[in-house]
């Protein structure tokens, strides 16, 4: 029998969450919930939007409503949204595509969303609010922090570290070994064969810092 979950969000993000939540056939979704009050009472992909968190905690008695998963593709908003949901006593799950392949030894943090055609090798360790999007690849013993969004297409080599809330854009490659800093942003298409500090941008072939 499938656990009931929510999601929170309905937006573009959102309608891939839902993909990854059915076919992978752990949650059955009830609702969704979104702070955007114009959606509220509509429907979205067949589930009914129910409101934003004021709406949230009214109905938070309820057994439906105590696993969750926020389907918001900005980091920063994804984690400040998911600390929110621990806070108020919510369980945050994991939604890991069917046809995805994680391997032996990977930990997969909360609301973390692992994409369709994703490869996940052995010992890498991927925690709370992670998105893994379609087609990357993580190789083994990665460690990749909360909040990073992989995008499509990237290919993470072994042993790289991704710091926290950090965006690599589609179709980056991180060669093995190196570490990309907290709240970085990598351009898409990038090599990256150099360490990238805590907050910058770099984009390129091979990836060099921007402005700096």
């Amino acid at each position: 029998m499938r656990e009931d979950i929510f999601v929170f969000g309905a937006g573009g993000h959102a309608k891939v969450v839902l993909d990854v939540i059915e076919k992978q056939g752990l949650y059955q979704t009830v609702c969704l919930f979104d702070d955007n009050a114009s959606l509220a009472g509509t429907h979205f992909y067949g589930y009914r939007v129910e409101g934003g968190r004021e709406k949230l905690l009214a109905g938070s008695r309820s057994p439906a409503l105590r696993r969750c998963i926020v389907a918001i593709g900005d980091n920063r908003a994804r984690l400040e949204l998911a600390e929110w949901i621990s806070r108020n006593g919510f369980e945050l799950v994991t939604a890991v595509h069917c046809s995805s392949q994680v391997a032996r030894g990977v930990t997969l943090g909360g609301n973390t969303v692992i994409m369709a055609g994703t490869v996940i090798n052995s010992d890498a360790t991927i925690r709370d609010s992670v998105i893994v999007n379609t087609a990357a690849t993580v190789d083994h013993d990665c460690l990749i922090h909360s909040g990073v969004h992989i995008a499509p297409g990237c290919h993470l080599c072994g042993g790289v570290t991704v710091g926290k809330a950090s965006f690599l854009g589609a179709g980056t490659t991180i060669t093995p070994g190196i570490t990309v800093g907290s709240y970085a942003v990598i351009g898409a298409g990038s090599v990256v064969v150099k360490d990238v500090p805590d907050h910058a941008v770099a984009k390129g072939v091979p990836c060099t810092i921007q402005g700096g």
